[in-house]
């Protein structure tokens, strides 16, 4: 090692500093002091790895930022910094792994949530990143893994960006079943073609109860359901949204953000989409399914082993 200041190489031990007791150095020519660069692991966070490791696994066993604050020590603007810079290596390991599948079923669906504001109370001097934002998902139903996802408003726009991403990342034919939302089929057309058996699951909802009191009002229960074909040749026993269904539930209850009637909910846009980017890299390498018994990439063949979380943000 040189001096920074003289270039000299006449340095000698001069102590320690931080947790990590990293050496510092002494020039006896200019009297500069100096320590040797640090590559940091997570970008210019100064935080370990371990105390990385432990932030990331309580975020995704639904902890709230305030909570894991409380636990660990760490500031919650620490935590929220954090979780952006993980959430850059989530997104990097997903689209490097997440390529050239070849599902047989495939699922997608919308999840609801907010940001900042509810809709009803969004003000027009408001940013538009205030009130309803969706988080798309499209499953590959045989080995639960996650082939695409997206974060947005549920609009033909959205429906167009989270198609175009699922087409990119498979290739073959495959079966897709979606509900029954307009802009899933103009979209599916523009970027499968006819290279797809696509059909949607219409929903038929009976009306919402009213009565009891004032904060409980249950959403309209489904009564019915209406396989519809779209286009090319689905199977008709295939047309189904439950694993789909059941992995929102698994990212609602994974997610604090995402849990109902709580003041958990995401304050930026930015912070939401790190979280759902987290969940989903975590989801395909590093939480065992219990049905499956093994993780959603190991299923698929993209893993011969169960990440650890460590190694997920090594990658």
């Amino acid at each position: 090692m040189t001096c920074p200041k003289c270039e000299h190489e006449n340095l000698k031990r001069f102590g320690t500093y931080g947790k990590a007791k990293i050496q510092r150095y002494r020039c006896r020519d200019c009297g500069a002091t100096a320590s040797e660069p640090q590559s940091h692991l997570l970008g210019q966070h100064t935080t370990r790895l371990d105390d990385a490791v432990r932030v990331f696994t309580l975020l995704t066993e639904g902890m709230s930022v305030r909570a894991i604050s409380r636990v660990t020590g760490i500031h919650k603007t620490t935590i929220l910094s954090l979780l952006t810079t993980i959430a850059g290596k989530c997104r990097g390991v997903f689209d490097a792994k997440i390529q050239n599948m070849r599902p047989r079923y495939v699922q997608a669906d919308e999840l609801w949530t907010f940001v900042h504001t509810k809709m009803k109370r969004v003000r027009s001097t408001d940013p538009d990143e205030y009130g309803d934002q969706y988080v798309w998902l499209a499953l590959d139903s045989e080995t639960k893994a996650i082939l695409s996802y997206y974060v947005g408003k549920r609009d033909g726009l959205s429906a167009y960006e989270f198609i175009e991403d699922l087409s990119r990342r498979i290739i073959g034919r495959c079966q897709l079943t979606t509900d029954g939302l307009d802009a899933y089929p103009p979209a599916v057309e523009e970027h499968f073609g006819a290279d797809v058996d696509y059909a949607q699951l219409v929903k038929n909802y009976a009306a919402p109860r009213t009565d009891g009191p004032d904060w409980y009002r249950p959403s309209a229960r489904v009564v019915s359901t209406v396989p519809t074909l779209v286009m090319g040749n689905p199977k008709f026993e295939k047309i189904s949204t439950s694993p789909i269904e059941r992995t929102n539930l698994t990212l609602r209850m994974q997610l604090r953000r995402f849990t109902r009637l709580t003041n958990g909910f995401s304050k930026k846009l930015e912070n939401l989409k790190a979280a759902v980017a987290v969940f989903v890299a975590w989801y395909n390498f590093c939480r065992v399914h219990q049905t499956l018994r093994v993780t959603p990439a190991m299923e698929a063949g993209l893993a011969d082993h169960v990440w650890t979380v460590a190694e997920l943000l090594s990658g």
